[in-house]
């Protein structure tokens, strides 16, 4: 068995032992072991590995459930560490002092705000973040830099659990709560940016969401789609170029850091 045929081995034999355990539940244990999973999975491999791998049958099976998995995890991890926060009485020194991707979130929205005001023709104001959740770090982050800040999600229970992470966390905040399916939401002519999560739907409805979008964002609009490359495309639905057509791609960040999501920023013609 050679490199790339044993990597693809360790993945599928990882998954199926997170896949066989009796329930998800966030402790020490099970994040142990997603770490040691998501390892396999690091943005360090260089790309003609990545791709070797991902052209193995047995990852080509396992991915979609791996993707599901993965979605379903991450849901977990943010109602637990939201609903901590909810309850502290020091919501903000948890966040920084114990919540182990803080940083990168700081980080990860930092960069993200640089980018679309360097390459915007007009001040940003108004902007939506789509897939927002029940930990809405990005959301806080966007309102910290002062902008305006609108939250949107299809998952209603975990939409009004981030708004109480936002009243814990940024009291007097003017933040709006949309629930809804962004497919189905009507007045985007607003925003000047529109960030979609990673983990918003599978390729096809990624899909039907940038159609929909590009039919209703004002032009100039920009648009910032988190998504993958490499061995990370097995956790989350990825976007490339192509399938940000008919928008405009302004901006490609491939990040090589594995806390770090690739970020693609697109704009609709004027």
């Amino acid at each position: 068995m050679n490199h790339v045929e044993d990597h693809a081995s360790q993945i599928v034999a990882m998954y199926e032992h997170i896949h066989s355990m009796e329930s998800l539940t966030i402790n020490a244990q099970t994040m142990a072991t997603f770490d040691q999973f998501l390892g396999l999975l690091s943005n360090e491999h260089g790309s003609e590995f990545a791709t070797q791998v991902l052209a193995q049958a047995k990852i080509e099976a396992v991915k979609p459930q791996i993707q599901h998995l993965f979605s379903m995890a991450s849901s977990l991890y943010e109602q637990h560490w939201a609903q901590r926060l909810v309850a502290s009485t020091a919501a903000q020194q948890l966040l920084i002092e114990e919540y182990p991707y803080f940083n990168h979130y700081q980080r990860a929205t930092g960069l993200e705000i640089n980018a679309v005001k360097s390459l915007a023709e007009q001040p940003i104001e108004h902007v939506l973040m789509v897939g927002s959740g029940a930990l809405p770090l990005t959301s806080l982050a966007l309102h910290q830099a002062g902008l305006q800040v609108d939250n949107l999600d299809i998952q209603q229970d975990d939409l009004l659990l981030g708004k109480q992470v936002c009243d814990a966390l940024a009291s007097g905040n003017e933040m709006n709560f949309i629930h809804n399916d962004i497919c189905q939401q009507q007045n985007l002519a607003k925003y000047d940016v529109i960030w979609l999560a990673a983990l918003v739907g599978d390729e096809q409805i990624k899909n039907s969401i940038i159609t929909h979008l590009f039919e209703q964002m004002r032009p100039g609009a920009q648009l910032v789609v988190r998504t993958a490359f490499n061995l990370r495309t097995l956790l989350y639905p990825s976007v490339d170029e192509s399938g940000l057509a008919p928008f405009q791609l302004k901006l490609k960040i491939q990040t090589y850091a594995d806390n770090f999501h690739s970020i693609l920023i697109a704009q609709k013609p004027i």
